[in-house]
């Protein structure tokens, strides 16, 4: 908790108050940058953090030199993208490219097959991979998004989304509402060259920032990035218009919450879960949205996942039996089962997988909660993949927090950090000791050629 106050108080504080915990605060958090916008000039930490604002500034760049292309391919074909999250703010809301961090890139385009179809192939001509989301049917909990595209040489991942708002807590009828009200509000803007779509700005503070913050499957609470987005929004938007354009989208009491806990205008942020929780879920409850799923989606779900029960138990078997061994881990990986040339399966398989194997993991080890399961999760979730005949690698590494020397396990596929893995940032965080097969990444554009169109 005191990590949560220690940023509060450095993206709120004055900045002449700041202190060396507030800068570790924004350091772990990923908002280096960002605070050093805040800072005077002679403020002692500005000069330590200008390597971190250069490191997001070359990313940021490397990043549009990669996008635009794909964008222009899709405008010449005549599809629509509407450009928001992250990389559209730093690239249009904030005063520098040095201080938003972001991950992934967010783009919205028309739901139907026949577009994110055409969009995908024009997408392999130019090099990018396809994680197949377009190719599965009824995946829970992803309807929201049509497909996910990794770059040619894998520096970005771009979210390609035919909703505006996840559907884990709202109606896929009211996603869809939503969504093409905010189409028919979108704003035409050249960029530099490019004609693309930018939410009203209204839009993109009430479903962009809050509705995808507060009716995500995200129980985490606010985030200190929500506070700084709607620092640079809200100038570009009127108390009363936004108010107006909340009841007009059925979200007056998400908005009026959201508003008390993060209020830049006052210097005002709350990101203790503890209050943002209950605060954010009794405002959906006022605004006709479920903070938890229906029976009829609970039921729909575990008919997903129970088919790959019988598999994962083998696996998580094996794994263990793997781990009271010991030694290297590449004795015990080599002997997995699998095609001698992989061929990425779907995500709905991956989901199914991943999510059953890592359930079965926690199951079977209770008393290792504390101290960790990632290996035995690790080596079930390769064992499995390998099975399925999915291109995987086993990765593990080492960081420093305080004086402790931390190790950590996990899989990855052809294209990265997986989603249903749910650690994205593992690469950042952790030093690579060790990534077997070697091969999987080096043959990523061999196994790209391999993906249907």
């Amino acid at each position: 908790m005191t990590s949560l106050r220690d940023l509060q108080e450095a993206l709120t504080l004055p900045a002449p108050q700041l202190e060396n915990r507030h800068v570790q605060a924004a350091h772990r958090a990923r908002l280096r940058g960002a605070l050093r916008a805040r800072l005077p000039e002679d403020h002692p930490a500005r000069a330590a953090l200008a390597a971190d604002a250069e490191v997001l500034a070359a990313r940021h760049a490397r990043s549009r030199l990669v996008l635009r292309p794909l964008l222009r391919a899709w405008g010449q074909a005549e599809i629509p993208v509407l450009l928001f999250g992250g990389f559209a703010l730093s690239e249009f809301e904030y005063r520098t490219t040095s201080e938003r961090f972001y991950g992934e890139v967010d783009v919205l385009l028309p739901s139907d097959p026949e577009t994110v179809r055409l969009a995908v192939d024009l997408a392999r001509t130019l090099g990018w991979q396809s994680n197949r989301l377009e190719d599965t049917r009824g995946l829970p909990g992803r309807q929201h998004r049509s497909t996910q595209l990794s770059a040619p040489d894998h520096s970005l991942r771009l979210n390609v989304a035919r909703w505006i708002v996840p559907t884990s807590m709202i109606s896929p009828a009211r996603a869809a509402q939503v969504t093409a009200g905010l189409w028919h509000r979108a704003r035409q803007t050249d960029w530099d060259g490019l004609d693309i779509l930018r939410p009203d700005p209204h839009d993109e503070i009430l479903l962009a920032l809050v509705a995808r913050r507060a009716w995500s499957s995200e129980r985490s609470g606010l985030t200190g990035l929500d506070y700084l987005d709607l620092g640079q929004l809200l100038p570009r938007a009127t108390p009363v218009h936004l108010q107006d354009r909340a009841r007009e989208l059925g979200l007056p009491h998400t908005w009026d919450a959201f508003g008390q806990l993060c209020d830049p205008t006052r210097d005002h942020l709350i990101l203790d879960p503890g209050h943002t929780g209950p605060a954010l879920k009794a405002a959906m409850q006022a605004d006709g949205v479920r903070p938890s799923p229906h029976v009829w989606q609970r039921l729909r779900r575990l008919a997903f996942l129970l088919p790959g029960v019988p598999a994962a138990l083998l696996d998580v078997a094996w794994a263990a039996r793997a781990v009271r061994q010991g030694g290297d881990p590449r004795r015990h990986l080599d002997r997995c089962p699998g095609p001698a040339t992989p061929r990425p399966v779907t995500p709905d398989v991956l989901e199914r997988t991943l999510t059953v194997t890592a359930h079965v993991t926690r199951l079977t080890h209770p008393r290792q909660q504390r101290a960790g399961i990632c290996v035995p999760r690790a080596y079930a979730s390769y064992r499995a993949l390998r099975r399925a005949g999915h291109p995987v690698q086993f990765l593990s590494g080492v960081t420093r927090e305080g004086g402790d020397l931390l190790s950590h396990a996990w899989v990855e596929d052809h294209l990265g950090a997986l989603d249903a893995y749910h650690e994205p940032q593992n690469r950042d965080v952790f030093q690579v000791l060790l990534a077997h097969p070697t091969s999987v990444l080096a043959s990523r554009a061999a196994e790209a050629k391999e993906q249907p169109s």
